[in-house]
């Protein structure tokens, strides 16, 4: 088995990132339903069942944004098989002491190797070296896989915002306390 190593992406690492196909097949969305009495506002989301299987296109930047967030140390590589399989961009949220995930992912063919879990993995040990408490990742309403792969590795559902993607979807927000 070839084994993953985890490190800062570099400048040359830049095209390799951008071709990382991070769209994905769902089979469920998350739907949100607003419930607005006298005095109360309820939102509940519930996990249905789409007719038929999805194709959907990953929301991200271009090459020069990938760039920006390299330059400011943002983005975290996972090398397989040498290759640069997959990749995640962390922003570091210093007043509320915790680290976003805010986007990434492993190329499809490299999926189910455990290399989403060395990223989460290596992520976890940092913040705790650092004293960082808790890691926040968010998804688009219908990433239904990610979702089950965050919820699997101990994270809980704990906010979202409408309209937060370039599709205007929804974003769920999922927090891990990691003391």
């Amino acid at each position: 088995m070839a084994e993953i190593e985890i490190r800062m992406a570099s400048m040359a690492d830049i095209p390799l990132i951008t071709k990382i196909d991070l769209d994905f097949e769902s089979n469920y969305v998350w739907k949100s339903q607003m419930i607005d009495d006298l005095d109360s506002y309820t939102i509940v989301f519930q996990n249905i069942k789409l007719p038929k299987t999805v194709h959907v296109p990953f929301q991200g930047g271009g090459e020069e944004a990938i760039e920006k967030m390299v330059k400011r140390q943002e983005v975290i590589v996972a090398q397989y098989d040498n290759q640069v399989a997959g990749f995640v961009r962390l922003e570091q949220d210093e007043n509320t002491n915790r680290i976003l995930l805010k986007t990434g992912g492993v190329k499809p063919d490299y999926r189910r190797k455990g290399i989403g879990s060395a990223l989460l993995k290596v992520i976890q040990e940092n913040a705790v070296k650092v004293g960082i408490p808790r890691l926040v990742c968010t998804v688009q309403a219908k990433n239904d896989p990610a979702i089950h792969f965050l919820l699997s590795k101990g994270f809980q559902f704990c906010g979202y915002q409408d309209f937060y993607f370039q599709n205007m979807e929804i974003a769920l927000f999922f927090a891990k306390n990691i003391r």
